[in-house]
């Protein structure tokens, strides 16, 4: 929340030069990452995703590449394999903290199973279609839309993904994780509290006896 409120998004205009990819009506920021605790998963859901995105119309799709977890090389080639055909679409082995950002400022929601669909993504007033289980148990919002790794669930959340950001966008911050000033309020705990006064430590000398 920090490091988003101190950066300086760039405009549409220039996140489209910086990626070279023309933003379309609709847009979507796309972050899979390999299920490292299921086995032999991740291709398969990878192609129910790419199988769901591929039915959406008028949409243009930014891929983020996969992280190096076991499995993450093919879903790279599925990536790209599937963004070589579509010029609506097009994939990045890293986008960068600023161009990230920027992303998802200028797209209509997230999809994946990263994260930061969970925990950035909210402050952005966007939705996320957060796939599978690899966040279960992480703390969500309600702007955070689970689904199944299914064409047919995926495509139902893909539906509302773009009504939960047009909702949200007019209401206040929904994240739950503060609001870009840790190190203010860190420092008025700090600055309104005695504890320091008890901070000293104290040490005790043991016989030799009881030392092992």
């Amino acid at each position: 929340m920090d490091a988003i409120k101190r950066t300086k998004l760039l405009s549409r205009e220039e996140l489209e030069a910086s990626l070279d990819f023309k933003l379309g009506t609709r847009n979507l920021l796309i972050t899979f990452h390999p299920v490292t605790l299921e086995h032999n998963t991740s291709a398969q859901q990878m192609g129910e995703l790419l199988a769901a995105l591929d039915e959406l119309e008028d949409t243009h799709l930014i891929f983020t590449m996969p992280n190096a977890d076991t499995d993450g090389r093919v879903l790279i080639q599925m990536i790209q394999n599937f963004c070589s055909t579509r010029p609506h679409t097009k994939a990045f082995t890293s986008l960068g903290q600023l161009r990230y950002f920027s992303c998802i400022q200028h797209c209509d929601g997230v999809v994946g199973n990263s994260s930061s669909g969970l925990l950035e993504v909210p402050s952005f007033r966007k939705g996320t279609v957060n796939i599978g289980d690899r966040q279960k148990g992480r703390l969500r919002v309600a702007t955070v839309i689970d689904c199944e790794p299914e064409t047919s669930a995926i495509k139902a959340a893909l539906r509302r993904v773009f009504q939960v950001t047009s909702l949200s966008s007019c209401h206040e911050n929904p994240s739950p994780f503060g609001d870009g000033e840790s190190a203010r309020h860190i420092l008025d705990v700090l600055s309104n509290n005695s504890w320091f006064d008890h901070a000293a430590k104290s040490f005790y000398n043991l016989r030799k006896a009881n030392a092992f």
